[in-house]
């Protein structure tokens, strides 16, 4: 995928939106199926170094609530997301907040993309990195003006999902 990301950028292609992607892999005889998967890797490739530039205190980890234990969480909901009660040393949100926060993260447990984008009008990060399903990522994506860094869910669904916590940690 990177060899394929390389020469559209080698090429001089605006691959901005999903749209001018579509259109500049038709050119190229392309056809990907997963062009949403190309449009993310793209953004995180474009962002990758302006993200690491700013401090972690100045960056928002967002997590999906569909990742928490449903029938164990503890969490409560609150007017910024759920607020987590490290309950459950297996849940996968417990272990990435808390190694978001010791590195210094605003960490943010939604319910979706409403609620994300109202907390960005109150903190105003200078980059978001997100973990989700790739409709969230998209909807993210295309509607931040901002950097952003995006780690698609393993497990999609809305209810138990997964995640690889190392590739998260790797974008920390």
């Amino acid at each position: 995928m990177k060899d394929l990301v390389n020469r559209l950028i080698n090429l001089g292609v605006d691959l901005g939106t999903r749209n001018t992607l579509k259109k500049a892999l038709s050119v190229l005889g392309e056809e990907p199926e997963n062009v949403d998967r190309l449009y993310v890797e793209i953004k995180n490739m474009v962002y990758r170094e302006k993200m690491k530039s700013f401090e972690p205190k100045d960056k928002i980890l967002f997590l999906p609530h569909c990742l928490r234990k449903a029938d164990k969480c503890k969490a409560k909901m609150t007017e910024e997301g759920y607020e987590c009660a490290e309950c459950n040393k297996d849940c996968k949100v417990g272990q990435i907040k808390k190694y978001a926060e010791r590195k210094g993260y605003k960490v943010f447990i939604v319910p979706g993309g409403s609620m994300m984008f109202s907390i960005i009008r109150k903190y105003e990060p200078k980059g978001v990195i997100g973990v989700a399903c790739m409709k969230e990522l998209i909807l993210a994506a295309e509607n931040l003006e901002m950097p952003i860094n995006g780690v698609e869910l393993s497990k999609s669904g809305c209810i138990n999902t997964d995640v690889d916590v190392d590739k998260v940690k790797s974008i920390l």
